[in-house]
């Protein structure tokens, strides 16, 4: 008797607990199944419920290229000749003012004449332009009488600034054209012409 007791007793505790165990299961399945369903819900801040998306933008950056120095501006820097200029034509025997400017203050100015067409150097005992030209102060000329030379296209070369050596090739005059003075015309008529010369001195 107290078997059938023992036994009856262990069964029904057995349904009790399984049926338990059934009914947590089933709520535990409907709370995944509420959460799941869920919308996905952004960031929220508590302070005034205003919902704020987790994802970030990033600002798109554009690169500034540097501005070059401007070209004329740098041009501007190196020293240049103002006379002769293209296509002037200057007279053997007539002396001439040659104007230069320069950024930097000029004592000295190492020059010469050099052939258009021969690229060759002429010598200051023919061209009569000297190697070194002392410059006045506050002053950007010097004079050159020009020499006895084959006519035909010149043009002036600096190659020293101050006893500095220039590094570059562009501290030169435009091409000009070196003429002879005509013949058997009085001294008078010699000076007119020399006159009438551009950059006349």
């Amino acid at each position: 008797m107290a078997c059938v007791v023992l036994v009856g007793g262990t069964a029904l505790f057995a349904y009790y607990s399984l049926n338990q165990f059934n009914n947590a299961l089933d709520n535990l399945s409907a709370s995944c199944f509420v959460i799941a369903n869920m919308s996905s819900i952004s960031f929220s801040d508590k302070t005034d419920k205003e919902q704020i998306p987790t994802t970030t933008t990033i600002p798109e950056i554009t690169l500034v290229p540097t501005t070059p120095i401007d070209a004329a501006i740098a041009n501007d820097l190196e020293p240049s000749f103002i006379f002769p200029k293209k296509n002037d034509e200057v007279y053997i025997g007539c002396t001439y003012q040659i104007s230069f400017q320069s950024s930097t203050t000029t004592d000295s100015l190492a020059t010469a004449l050099i052939d258009a067409g021969a690229r060759e150097t002429i010598e200051p005992i023919a061209s009569g332009l000297a190697s070194e030209n002392k410059i006045e102060p506050n002053s950007q000329n010097f004079n050159w009488k020009v020499g006895i030379v084959w006519p035909g296209k010149y043009y002036i070369k600096a190659s020293n600034i101050n006893n500095s050596d220039l590094e570059s090739d562009v501290f030169r005059s435009d091409v000009f054209t070196i003429r002879n003075m005509p013949k058997d015309i009085s001294a008078d008529e010699r000076e007119k012409i020399c006159k009438e010369s551009e950059g006349l001195f």
